[in-house]
C-alpha cells in the first residue's frame, strides 16, 4: 500500500522533464562540446560533437540564425552520447522552428546515442553512413529527482520499485513522443522498446535500414570522423 501511495504522491514529477536524462557520462560538459562550421559551394555543414546539454540549443540556434538568409542547404552533423531530455527537446524545437531545410547526418564511426536520436529524427533528410552507430536505452531519473522521491515510510527496495515504475512510464512516453515521429516504423519501434529493458541497444546505420526502422532515410559513404 505504501508503494502505491508514493507513486501517487510523486506522480507529479512526470510533468518535469528536466528531472529525466538519457545518461551521457560525467565531467565538465562545456569543455566536451564543440560546434564546427564549414562552408561549401552548395551547403553549410555544422558539426556538433558532445553531450546534449546546455548550451547546445543556444549555440546551434545561433548558427542557424547566422545563415537564415543563405540559400545553401544546412546539414547538422551529429556525434553525441546523448544527455538531457529537456534540453534535447529545445534543440529539436530550434531545428523544426526554421523555414530553412536542415538535414541531419551521422558519419562513419560517428555516434548518435539516446537523446541524440530525436535530434537526428528532426532533420528534413536523415542521412547516415552504413557504419554510423545509434544507441537506444531507457530514460532514467536524475540523481536530484531520485532524492526527491525518497519517503521515510519506504524501504530501499520499495523506493527502487517506485523509481523503476516511473522510469518505465516515462520511457514509454519518450518513445511515443520523441522517437515515434515522421516515418518511423511503429512495429519496429515497439520491438525496440522491449529490447531496451535494462540494457543499451546499439545499431549501425545499415542495420537500421535493413530492418526497415524508418530512422534513417538514406545511407551514404562518408569519411571517418
Amino acid at each position: 500500500m505504501a508503494l502505491f501511495k508514493v507513486l501517487g504522491a510523486i506522480g507529479g514529477i512526470l510533468l518535469f522533464w528536466g528531472w529525466f536524462q538519457l545518461p551521457s557520462g560525467s565531467g565538465d560538459t562545456a569543455s566536451r562540446q564543440t560546434l564546427s562550421i564549414s562552408e561549401e559551394p552548395d551547403r553549410i555543414v555544422l558539426g556538433w560533437s558532445g553531450p546534449v546539454q546546455e548550451p547546445m540549443s543556444e549555440r546551434v540556434a545561433a548558427a542557424f540564425d547566422r545563415y537564415k538568409a543563405d540559400p545553401r542547404r544546412l546539414v547538422l552533423v551529429l556525434n553525441s552520447p546523448g544527455g538531457s531530455v529537456e534540453h534535447g527537446r529545445k534543440v529539436v524545437a530550434a531545428i523544426r522552428g526554421r523555414d530553412h531545410a536542415i538535414d541531419t547526418l551521422v558519419q562513419r564511426a560517428g555516434v548518435c546515442a539516446s537523446m541524440c536520436v530525436p535530434i537526428f529524427l528532426s532533420g528534413t533528410r536523415r542521412i547516415a553512413d552504413p557504419e554510423a552507430y545509434f544507441m537506444f536505452h531507457q530514460v532514467s531519473l536524475s540523481g536530484s529527482a531520485k532524492d526527491n522521491t525518497r519517503r521515510p515510510e519506504l524501504s530501499d527496495a520499495e523506493l527502487s520499485r517506485a523509481v523503476k515504475t516511473i522510469e518505465a512510464h516515462v520511457t514509454d512516453e519518450f518513445f511515443r513522443s520523441d522517437i515515434g515521429i515522421r516515418g518511423v516504423n511503429t512495429v519496429w519501434l515497439a520491438r525496440m522498446r522491449e529490447k531496451i529493458s535494462g540494457r543499451d541497444v546499439w545499431m549501425s546505420g545499415q542495420q537500421l535500414v535493413d530492418e526497415g526502422s524508418g530512422i534513417v532515410d538514406r545511407l551514404i559513404r562518408t569519411p571517418a570522423r
